[in-house]
């Protein structure tokens, strides 16, 4: 990874240290109560993969870590239509669905993108289900939300022609990952001494990691944006290679692992991870759809599958086992599928039926925000032959974290607007050097966020009037690298009698400093009234 994207990273790190400046401590007479309320959407089939319908709460186990729980909520759909409900008047009723069609034209190449985009054009343009809402996204650099959720056929078809209009970039990966040369120019072998190969390995993994970090980074803004449905069955569908098929691999020989070299750092191991176990927080079902490599112009028309693919001591076979594998268990932590084919349609169409026969189950742990990750399984009691399918686990994170990274998707899809009428005043930076930086420049901005009491949720409490903010900062560059995310959430005191003279021309000022390298940068900053949940947003633009 170059120096530059490093220091980029670094940016909510230091706004990060800037926030967490003393703050007022709330009331005593103020308390939180937060329960946390566990779903797990579960598919089950016979050994014939025959849907089962007809299984009560009674005959479901559930465990976290081990350690069974007991079912609060129980709901049974079958053929997309509610069979039973502690709300008995939706039975009977079209259970609601949202899908989210997330496009990956940063990795995916025009062709791909071309033929599984018409497929899905022409799946859609029949209509969809009853009570399913769709929503379309892209990320080619820039995250683009086309359309939130909607039933309109019209403004899904205006949508995904937008999506059609950007190009896949796809191809710019590949070339940019085939100039790691994998031999040694000294003597032109292709395997070269050891530490030719480990630095080269070295830079081709880095590169690796952040060309799929960037999609990743987008991919969790889009799940964030769209995670609160109330209801609903939540489904992704991520129209992605996975990484860029480039046909250049690093290469090791057997003898590299005698040394400090684990085989792992040769496979493209758990990459898609982070957004996987994501959407498995956020409830989402998966489903990946790899349209790739259709076209491969490798392909012998009599076998009907690339040359070379099935030799196991061919390294190009390695190389696309990695691919789909990552694919494969990226849904698999969800519970869904990974679905190799151009025809988009016809996974659309089954990803709809894959996920019109579940059961939901819903329990509620003794532990809140501890951030840990939990282990989930699901039996049915008396019939181990049956095959189930759900999410496989959980990060439990503190409810500030999840309102922070809310308040992150909106900034990045351009959701939020002003409500709370915030201002940004910047002071001139102040610029230094940093040894060991590409750039060597670095500048330290103060800031201050002005927030109108006026528009501010304050409760009354005896001698004080109460509220709180939640302060999100976030930084992007030209390139579509994001920096950590950056949050507080600050408490707001006044005196009960001075509250009407602030709401008539007063302001809650909140002061932070932020550490950002030289050149062109977007810092986009949310405010959360937390009591209100409105969000603000404010973005300036640095050329530094």
């Amino acid at each position: 990874m170059n120096t530059n994207r490093r220091i980029v990273l670094g940016v909510a790190l230091a706004a990060t240290a800037a926030l967490a400046q003393e703050r007022p401590t709330p009331p005593a007479f103020v308390s939180e109560m937060t329960i946390n309320n566990v779903t797990v959407d579960v598919k089950v089939v016979d050994p014939q993969a025959v849907p089962v319908s007809g299984l009560r709460k009674p005959d479901f186990r559930i465990m976290e870590d081990g350690k069974e729980q007991t079912v609060t909520n129980f709901l049974a759909v079958t053929g997309g239509q509610v069979a039973e409900s502690p709300e008995g008047a939706v039975v009977g009723l079209p259970e609601p669905r949202q899908i989210m069609l997330f496009f990956d034209l940063y990795e995916l190449t025009e062709p791909d993108k071309t033929t599984v985009l018409q497929s899905i054009r022409d799946q859609i343009a029949v209509g969809l289900p009853p009570a399913e809402v769709v929503a379309v996204v892209s990320y080619d650099g820039k995250l683009r939300v086309h359309t939130p959720p909607t039933s309109s056929v019209e403004k899904l078809m205006t949508a995904l022609k937008e999506v059609d209009r950007l190009p896949a970039t796809g191809l710019q990966r590949q070339i940019r990952l085939s100039t790691f040369r994998t031999d040694d120019m000294r003597t032109g072998r292709s395997y070269g001494g050891y530490e030719f190969r480990h630095a080269q390995n070295e830079e081709y993994w880095n590169e690796m990691r952040r060309i799929v970090g960037a999609v990743q980074s987008a991919f969790a803004a889009a799940l964030d944006r769209f995670a609160v449905a109330p209801g609903a069955r939540k489904v992704v569908v991520l129209v992605s290679p996975g990484f860029p098929r480039a046909e250049n691999v690093p290469i090791y020989r057997t003898y590299d692992f005698f040394r400090d070299t684990s085989p792992s750092e040769y496979r493209n191991v758990g990459l898609l991870e982070r957004a996987a176990q994501l959407a498995s927080e956020l409830e989402y079902t998966l489903f990946a759809l790899d349209p790739s490599g259709v076209s491969n112009p490798d392909m012998d028309a009599s076998r009907s599958r690339p040359i070379g693919f099935a030799d196991v001591a061919n390294v190009k076979f390695w190389r696309e086992a990695d691919r789909k594998d990552n694919l494969i268990q990226a849904a698999h932590l969800t519970g869904g599928e990974a679905v190799f084919t151009a025809d988009g349609g016809a996974a659309l169409a089954d990803v709809e039926r894959l996920t019109s026969n579940f059961y939901s189950l819903a329990f509620q742990p003794d532990h809140a925000g501890d951030g840990k990750e939990h282990k989930l399984r699901v039996e049915v009691v008396g019939h181990p032959e049956y095959r189930l399918t759900h999410r496989q686990s959980y990060v439990d994170r503190p409810a500030e974290q999840r309102d922070a990274e809310r308040t992150r998707a909106a900034l990045l899809t351009g959701e939020a607007q002003n409500p709370l009428g915030i201002e940004l005043v910047l002071d001139k930076p102040a610029g230094k050097f940093r040894l060991g930086a590409q750039r060597m420049k670095v500048y330290t901005i103060s800031a201050e966020l002005r927030i109108p009491y006026a528009r501010l949720t304050m409760l009354p409490r005896g001698s004080v009037a109460w509220g709180q903010v939640q302060v999100v900062v976030v930084v992007t560059d030209d390139n579509g690298n994001l920096s950590d995310l950056a949050h507080r959430r600050v408490p707001i005191e006044l005196p009960s009698e001075k509250l009407n003279e602030a709401q008539q021309r007063g302001f809650f000022a909140y002061r932070f400093t932020f550490e950002v390298e030289g050149g062109k940068r977007s810092m986009r900053i949310g405010v959360d009234d937390v009591l209100a949940h409105t969000t603000s947003a404010v973005v300036a633009d640095l050329n530094l």
